[in-house]
């Protein structure tokens, strides 16, 4: 059943990239800005799409995107953090206060890009429409920290406790999973790379906490 999965996922995320090639043609050469704020709609929404069918590889056990070599320079965090940030159909909300040009270990960067994309999709559909969500930053000798707040209703104590258990052990592909498939997604990216991603309530609503190893940056003087 997983062979099945990812060889459809892959078929479909074919298909999805021939359509961004193809939007991303007619965004060059269109000049109407009515027009050209609708391909971006659609452009937002294949991309969306394209995510669905990683998602359903990554579920399925599947690899993503190719990997990088040895002699990868890696992706700023920063630059990690917009590149999610462009994945999100609602991305105008989103507030970004990451400035930090740390390189993201290039093996690690498409996985953290997905996961980050996730979340991003979460904090802006669980809060008001017209409400921002904040990203900020924090670094310290060990590791870095991305924290997300939105401004919605938040979880119930319960399902909080549920679903910081389903980020600390990845489930396995089923219908379950399915239902619950940006979390879950979350999850086997997070273990794949031992990044910690844990949820809380704030005074504006949830907060996701990402908690990126050290091991995955490149700090300037280390080997």
């Amino acid at each position: 059943m997983n062979a099945i999965v990812i060889n459809l996922a892959r078929r479909s995320r074919l298909l999805v990239e021939r359509q961004l090639r193809i939007l991303d043609e007619m965004e060059r050469e269109e000049r109407d800005p009515e027009r050209l704020a609708a391909l971006f709609q659609l452009d937002h929404l294949a991309a969306r799409l394209r995510r669905n069918d990683e998602n359903l590889l990554v579920l399925a056990g599947g690899q993503m995107r190719r990997r990088a070599d040895d002699d990868d320079p890696g992706v700023p965090l920063d630059g990690v953090v917009l590149a999610a940030l462009s994945e999100v159909e609602s991305y105008q909300r989103i507030r970004s206060d990451v400035e930090d040009g740390t390189p993201v270990s290039g093996h690690a960067a498409p996985d953290l890009i997905h996961l980050l994309a996730e979340l991003f999709d979460n904090a802006t559909a669980f809060s008001p429409p017209d409400s921002p969500v904040c990203v900020t930053c924090e670094t310290d000798e060990i590791g870095t920290t991305l924290q997300i707040t939105d401004e919605g209703i938040g979880l119930a104590p319960g399902a909080l406790l549920e679903a910081n258990a389903l980020l600390k052990m990845p489930p396995d592909l089923s219908i379950a999973a399915s239902e619950r498939m940006g979390l879950v997604v979350v999850s086997h990216l997070a273990a794949r790379h031992q990044i910690r991603v844990s949820l809380s309530s704030s005074s504006a609503g949830t907060s996701a906490s990402v908690r990126i190893p050290g091991d995955l940056l490149f700090r300037e003087g280390k080997k």
